[in-house]
């Protein structure tokens, strides 16, 4: 998969193609992948998710916001958008702002039960309880 300004395109044969996949509306910023879920943040559509490689999405939050990153914990899904961080355990059908609301934070990481936050301006933030 490879996000791109134009949506979200799939190659099946190590990049020599690729195919535009039904997410063809928006700016996609950031992808994480669990299992059959993918899931993909947009800039200013929200959180979309598909469980068919790719072949439909459906809006899982966050429609009118850009997702800078995305980040996935076991079953925790993290999502970071202009307001915070937030936390889904229920694959995105609803979501939970954690204590990191900093507006300024654009980026995720995992590492083994650490999750990094990267910001514009107050540095790297490091979580150990999800």
């Amino acid at each position: 998969f490879a996000g791109t300004n134009k949506g979200l395109y799939l190659s099946t044969n190590n990049g020599q193609t690729w195919t535009h996949t039904a997410l063809n509306i928006a700016e996609v910023s950031s992808l994480a992948i669990s299992g059959n879920n993918i899931f993909a943040g947009t800039n200013g559509y929200g959180v979309y998710l598909s469980t068919n490689n790719g072949i439909t999405w459906t809006q899982m939050g966050f429609n009118s916001n850009v997702v800078f990153s995305l980040a996935i914990n076991g079953n925790n899904i993290f999502a970071v958008t202009g307001n915070g961080i937030y936390l889904s355990t229920n694959n995105g059908t609803s979501w939970t702002q954690t204590s990191l609301n900093y507006a300024s934070a654009i980026s995720l990481a995992v590492s083994g039960n650490n999750i990094f936050a990267g910001t514009l301006f107050g540095g790297v933030y490091r979580s150990t309880d999800n």
